[in-house]
């Protein structure tokens, strides 16, 4: 996962651009909703903080009022995909590949982190659009509260994240079918300095999204990955693969940076003695 840029534009500019776009009933309607959307995306942004974003209350829509507002991100049209656009060029060139939820699959959706069914006048709230994958999108659903109003899970926006790794690994090498083929399995802890507060909804956030069964089904592919490359280098000692795979991770946490899962995947491997020896030239 990793943190995520706001654009600098006032979002109320490109609501203004979608609904200039509508046309017939459904344009008219929404041109005389403006102002009470803009006064919403103002109780939004006013309450735009880690600590006052769980309180921004549902606004009551007429059944039709809500269609209305959710065809404005339900249509495609060049204004939402503008939008859309412009917040993914805001994100760092080295991680626009990767779910910032999950940091394993493409961000090839939006996540609505105020869920748009509740509150649909922020459909196209640029600060309220999280590039993700379609899997933490159809887990996270309309989800963000729990019974005592704490979010379920990380705004990227707004939350803070630890300077410190929160993946621990552990390896075990097992045979089968007369090969040894590697296990992995996930913890996440809590990095020294970081708050029990903080840490919470990191705990939430991993659990919801089943961040640690999926890091563990998509470790294998990573560690063949590795190894591949490893291999390539043709290589006959453990120091000079050592020395070689160090770089590559200093090249790759730069990318990517500590807190991704692959990184704590090769921090490990690169210190595996039955790795390293899979990787040696006989």
């Amino acid at each position: 996962m990793h943190k995520l840029n706001r654009i600098s534009k006032p979002p109320k500019d490109f609501l203004g651009t979608v609904i200039a776009g509508k046309t017939g009933d459904r344009g008219v309607r929404l041109t005389s909703m403006l102002s009470a959307i803009e006064i919403r995306y103002e109780t939004l942004e006013a309450a735009y903080s880690i600590l006052g974003i769980a309180g921004v209350a549902k606004e009551t829509w007429t059944k039709e009022q809500q269609e209305d507002l959710l065809h404005c991100y339900g249509s495609a049209t060049h204004a939402l995909e503008r939008l859309k656009s412009l917040i993914t060029q805001r994100q760092k060139e080295s991680i626009r590949d990767f779910c910032s939820y999950c940091g394993i699959g493409a961000p090839r959706q939006f996540d609505h982190y105020l869920p748009k069914e509740k509150y649909p006048e922020f459909s196209v709230h640029a600060h309220n659009l999280i590039p993700c994958c379609g899997t933490c999108n159809g887990k996270k659903s309309d989800l963000w509260l729990d019974a005592a109003k704490n979010r379920l899970f990380l705004n990227l926006y707004l939350d803070s994240l630890p300077a410190a790794p929160m993946l621990k690994l552990n390896i075990k090498w097992l045979t089968k079918k007369g090969k040894r083929v590697p296990t992995v399995s996930f913890d996440l802890v809590r990095p020294s300095g970081f708050s029990l507060t903080k840490f919470r909804i990191v705990e939430s956030h991993f659990n919801k999204l089943e961040l640690l069964s999926r890091y563990k089904d998509q470790s294998h592919t990573e560690f063949s990955m590795l190894r591949d490359a490893a291999i390539a280098r043709e290589t006959k000692s453990v120091v000079t693969l050592k020395k070689f795979l160090q770089s590559f991770l200093a090249q790759r946490e730069s990318t990517l940076g500590p807190l991704n899962w692959r990184i704590a995947l090769y921090k490990s491997l690169i210190v595996d003695v039955p790795f390293l020896k899979e990787c040696l030239k006989p």
